[in-house]
């Protein structure tokens, strides 16, 4: 095989084509947005006046105290000489690590520490603040012994202000037992790590009032009470002053100095200095500043405490030449730590930001651009991105890591980003000679809440992540320059960070529930890291519009048919807003593809109303034959050019239009509350597709990728997208669902009830969801409506959501819970072996299902250092493979060991785990297919470099997994079923099919066929049928290869690897190596893609198990996004299969394309 890609490698380069160059390119694999008239990042150019060329630079480090005190806070420009805010716990077993010590304090009524013994605390030990205690309640549990639980207990409160002098506070004290009697018996070890028995249980809900109240810098909570097992406090209420977050410091503060310490700073490119300025909080006494131009290799260049210099400011004259300057300490102070508020590092050359790029006004939107951006509390102004979030303006500017990569979401403050920032930016206005024009300033996305300034004058407020904003400032706006001026507010529930390691990724989600709608997800999941800011920021578009006094906006078409025919009646309808205190009669006229119609409308002052086009009205709407609009899979999603306009009646001039792309489609639905069915243009819809917990981690998706990723879920003949609670607000999704015929179950914001607190402002939750809907009500591919994630939603909540749904979105449904009635969920979410799936279905659709999804090695290269890729680590579970948890990479090791053996290296690890990828997602859905009630997978879709629940990678690569996805969901479809053992056909779309040939043929591990049997059978259209027995032959491993045919052609096939035992594969070992021929059709030009084929033959005497090809440029890096007509496939011999390969021009960097070709047994 080794042969072969050579032969492919040197066809695809000698075609001497022409390709995209570098400046009609994107930004690279994973870099998003990746089209560079969709970035408007600001531009990084060399500047080489003399200055702190180390200001707004990212700085990485060798540990941080805590999550706050990270290291590029040394070059944000703000010095300080205090010592930091900090905070330490310990119990009576010791010292909590910064993963757990604020779970107690956490706002998270799930989250807890357990605490053990019959005489046990939790201290809390502040320095540089001190907290105001009035009284004090808890939550909890207690687990104890009855016959030594005989003496009473006392729960007591201690303070102290220097942590040596204790005094009581407050005490709850009883002869009995605390808090109140369960029916639960628990472990006696709660972690089960020892020898354990069964003990009772009881709830505690402690409030203690304090004799003295008052400030303390130390806090313990005492809990003596003889029999006791262990303590478990859940939350301590009243307690977000507690958390250091809450009190930024401009501090880098080091662990414990045990061993030497360093920060680093990168200037962005090679620079000279002469000198660099250290600003201390606790000073080295011993260290060196050295200069590298790899970060790898150091040179020292001065020593540090030489000069004599008084105080905490260190300045030392030092010629470096390099990119990178570092400070290596060799001794603390007496704390044993170190703390540095800033470093400047003065000289020539490095990076400054220029202006952002401007984004081009269309659709009658006028950009607004040349952001700028500070913190609350700072003078200091940088260039910023809009839309985007503040995070990413940092990260652009290269203040802080990418937050993307292996843990450098742990060099990123998390106080810092836990502020209230400022945006700015100018408005040159040229007053229209109509008098009649009105000027809109539009907001699409903030996050989470915002003041809107203009001139100084406050013009207006936004509450919520997922509104919009509309402020009408014609008569705001001066001629020429007008300042404008965005306050972003922070969360008001900003949470505390979740930390992944190897075991597990913490518990899910938090108290930033309470503030939704917002962005939950950005608190940490077990699929996605906790992100600084939780994604503060002007997210989303910002932009002028004008008309004269009336808009129209958010249009609607809904349509009947009449079945079993398919003439359409249609009624359109659309929002009109008179913006002047006058009656205004207008006409209003719309069209849909040829059809046209128009009335006359009067609206009062101020008035805002729908309008809508009865068929009763206008016959022109009613019993149309029209093109429908069909999910993927079941016919074309054919849209229609339509809009609305509103004009002058007497003149005829235009006031306002609005122009969108209709489908013509009726849905309905039966047994929404016992066994959910969807039917979409009279046909039942088997809903496959998956989850998207969020679009990209940094809120950067924008169309390209939208598109990519929903031609991705095309490809691989899904029909619908979960939007799950509705974390996804982007109109280029819902167009590029439209464009391939991909439906969305459209969630709102309310997680889990598990994972977080019902929202605190029903106001602001349902403001938010009447608008979410009346702006992608024109979608044809909204497919349904979705109360809660796995709960119900609060019962005020609930009433509405359905009162709105009916009144802005009719014909549509809506269920209230995604896991319940109806509907099912609930995983599982680890690998289970192929017979699981079929052994156990809900008999519902299944909204939530999944197992890990490990890339191959290139992206895992992509997402970690080259030290963390093996063995697995910290960094894998960073990368939410964990052994632990839903995702259990345990149980995915399990399998792979016993499939084929220990892998000894991260590329074996990965290229063995593409098989389990694909058995694992194949058997997933041809499972469901036995009811097809339909299957969501959590996920299909990764939004950050992940390990975990997907089926393309974070960089756009196809997994083995997509084309187990891909083979199962084709419409027309044949396939193993390990229960019942017969090989079945499924026929979900198209018509019923007759005189189709199936044929199950038998082969041992060399591909000697053992036997084969055929059968004529008949499908109805939405059945799946028994065709042919499989039996199972006396072999440790051997093949099953089904195949139908019709009209002597190959309209499905499928190929199962079998082991007598099940998942022990391991005699493949003994396989000797395949050999395939390989030979391709130039790439061919074909608009905006490059296609050519790709033709694999097996001409050996054994099969060549999983051939995987890898489309990669002349520089030998993989070309992505890409489509393969099937990837991962086997070859008996003898056989070959042509493989269509395409992607788009702009992303080929200009290369001549290659495809290399690996396999199994290579």
């Amino acid at each position: 095989m080794k042969k072969a890609v050579v032969v492919i490698a040197l066809l695809s380069q000698a075609l001497g084509l022409t390709y995209a160059d570098d400046q009609t390119g994107t930004r690279g694999i994973g870099q998003y947005p990746g089209r560079p008239s969709q970035f408007t990042a600001p531009q990084m150019v060399k500047d080489d006046t003399y200055r702190n060329i180390a200001l707004n630079r990212m700085v990485y480090t060798s540990s941080n105290a805590d999550f706050n005190l990270t290291g590029h806070l040394v070059t944000d420009g703000i010095i300080t000489s205090k010592a930091p805010s900090f905070l330490s716990v310990r119990t009576n077993e010791g010292e909590l690590s910064n993963r757990d010590k604020e779970k107690m304090i956490d706002g998270n009524t799930v989250t807890s520490q357990y605490i053990k013994g019959e005489k046990a605390f939790a201290e809390f030990n502040w320095e540089a603040m001190k907290v105001n205690l009035r009284n004090l309640k808890f939550t909890g549990e207690l687990a104890y012994y009855q016959d030594k639980a005989t003496q009473g207990y006392v729960i007591r409160v201690m303070g102290s202000h220097n942590g040596q002098k204790w005094e009581v506070l407050g005490e709850e004290k009883g002869t009995g037992l605390p808090g109140e009697a369960t029916k639960q018996q628990v472990s006696s070890d709660p972690n089960k790590f020892q020898d354990v028995v069964r003990l009772p249980l009881r709830k505690l809900n402690v409030s203690i009032p304090l004799k003295k109240p008052g400030n303390y810098e130390h806090v313990r909570i005492e809990f003596t009470m003889p029999g006791a097992a262990w303590w478990r406090v859940k939350l301590i209420d009243n307690t977000t002053s507690w958390r250091p977050s809450m009190h930024f410091s401009s501090v880098w503060k080091s662990e414990l100095a045990k061993n030497a310490q360093w920060l680093y700073v990168d200037l962005g490119t090679v620079a000279d200095f002469d000198q660099v300025n250290l600003f201390w909080v606790n000073k080295a006494r011993q260290g060196k500043i050295q200069v590298s131009c790899d970060a790898r290799n150091w040179s020292d260049i001065a020593t540090l405490g030489q000069q004599k210099q008084k105080g905490l400011t260190e300045k030392v004259a030092c010629k470096g030449h390099g990119r990178y300057v570092r400070l290596l300490l060799t001794q603390p102070d007496a704390s044993g730590r170190y703390a540095l508020s800033e470093m400047q590092v003065m000289g020539k050359g490095g990076l400054r930001a220029e202006a952002a790029n401007t984004l081009a006004s269309k659709n009658g939107k006028q950009m607004l651009n040349q952001w700028q951006l500070r913190r609350e509390g700072s003078d200091a102004w940088i260039q910023a991105t809009v839309p985007g979030t503040v995070l990413t303006s940092y990260m652009n500017i290269g203040a802080v890591p990418d937050n993307r990569y292996d843990d450098n979401m742990r060099q990123i403050s998390e106080s810092f980003f836990n502020s209230d920032f400022w945006y700015r930016t100018t408005i040159n206005h040229q007053p229209s000679a109509n008098k009649n024009q009105h000027t809109y300033l539009n907001f699409d996305g903030i996050n989470w809440k915002a003041d809107i300034l203009l001139n100084g004058e406050k013009i207006g407020r936004i509450d919520g992540a997922f509104i919009r904003s509309r402020i009408d400032v014609t008569k705001k706006l001066k001629p020429g320059a007008n300042k404008l001026e965005v306050h972003v507010i922070k969360n008001a529930h900003f949470g505390v960070v979740k930390q992944k390691n190897l075991q597990n990724t913490d518990l899910n989600g938090g108290e930033l529930g309470a503030d939704n709608p917002t962005f939950h997800a950005s608190i940490g999941w077990d699929w996605i890291t906790n992100t600084p800011g939780r994604e503060i920021g002007i997210w989303n578009d910002v932009y002028l519009t004008h008309d004269k006094g009336v808009s129209v906006s958010d249009p609607l078409v809904t349509s009947t048919l009449n079945l079993p025919d398919t003439l359409a009646t249609m009624t359109p309808s659309v929002f009109l807003k008179n913006a002047d205190a006058v009656v205004k009669t207008v006409k209003l006229s719309g069209f849909i593809g040829k059809i046209q119609f128009e009335q006359e409308v009067s609206l009062q002052p101020n008035e805002k109303r729908e309008v809508a086009f009865t068929p009763a009205d206008y016959p022109q709407l009613k019993n149309q034959r029209m093109n429908l609009w069909w999910p993927n899979g079941y016919g074309s999603p054919y849209l229609y050019d339509a809009g609305f306009k509103v004009s002058d009646k007497a003149s005829g001039e235009v006031i306002s239009e609005v122009n969108y792309k209709a489908g013509i489609r009726q849905l309905n639905y039966a047994d929404l509350d016992t066994q959910t069915k969807i039917y979409i243009n009279g046909k039942r819809l088997n809903p496959l597709g998956g989850n998207w917990g969020f679009s990209e981690t940094n809120l950067n998706y924008r169309g390209r990728e939208y598109d990519t990723a929903v031609r991705y879920h095309k490809e691989m003949n899904y029909n619908m997208i979960r939007d799950w609670v509705g974390q996804i607000g982007d109109e280029e999704l819902y167009e590029a669902c439209d464009k391939y015929g991909i439906m969305i179950w459209q969630d709102f914001w309310l997680a889990n009830p598990w994972d977080g607190p019902d929202p605190d402002d029903d106001k602001m939750f349902l403001e938010n969801s009447a608008d979410y809907i009346s702006r992608i009500r024109s979608h044809a591919c909204i497919g349904i409506y979705c109360g809660r994630n796995e709960g119900f939603p609060p019962a005020s909540i609930d009433k509405v959501l359905r009162e709105q749904v009916k009144a802005i979105h009719p014909q549509l449904g809506y269920i209230p819970s995604s896991a319940d009635l109806g509907v099912s969920g609930h995983g599982p979410y680890q690998m289970k072996s192929p017979s699981f799936y079929f052994a156990n279905q809900s008999h519902k659709l299944h909204s939530e299902r999944g197992m890990p999804n490990v890339p191959t090695f290139e992206s895992l290269s992509r997402m970690m250092e080259p030290e963390h890729l093996w063995p697995q680590s910290d960094a894998w579970g960073q990368h939410d493979y964990t052994l632990k948890g839903a995702q259990g990479g345990e149980s995915f090791n399990n399998i792979m060991e016993k499939r084929y053996g220990k892998p000894q290296s991260a590329e074996q690890f990965t290229k063995w785990a593409q098989w389990l990828n694909y058995d694992g997602y194949r058997a997933m859905y041809e499972s469901s297919l036995q009811d097809r009630l339909g299957l969501l997978i959590w996920m299909s879709h990764a939004c950050w470099p992940s390990m975990v629940w997907c089926t393309y990678d974070y960089y756009f690569e196809p997994t083995a997994a997509y084309f187990g996805v891909k083979k199962a969901c084709e419409p027309l479809h044949i396939q193993y079923n390990p229960v019942k053992k017969v090989a079945e056909v499924v026929n979900f779309a198209g018509g019923a099919k007759n005189g189709l040939v199936a044929k199950a043929q038998i082969f041992d591990m060399y591909g000697k066929m053992i036997k084969e049997e055929s059968k004529e059978v008949n499908v109805a259209e939405d059945q799946t049928l028994d065709a042919v027995s499989v039996s199972n032959p006396d072999e440790e491993v051997y093949y099953i290869k089904l195949t139908l045919e019709q009209n002597n052609q190959v309209v499905s096939d499928n190929f199962y690897v079998m082991g007598k035992e099940e998942d022990n594969l391991q005699a493949l070992s003994k396989l000797p190596k395949a050999e395939v021929a390989v030979s391709g059709k130039r790439f061919v030009q074909q608009g905006e893609e490059w296609v050519g084929e790709v033709e694999i033959r097996n001409t050996g005497n054994v099969p060549a198990l999983l051939v995987r090809l890898n489309l990669k440029g002349g520089d030998g890096e993989q070309i992505l996004p890409v489509i393969y007509s099937d990837n991962y496939f086997s070859l008996m011999p003898n056989e070959c299969k042509t493989i269509k390969v395409s992607y788009r021009d702009e992303d080929g960097r200009g290369q001549a394309p290659y495809v290399e070709i690996t396999g199994f047994n290579k």
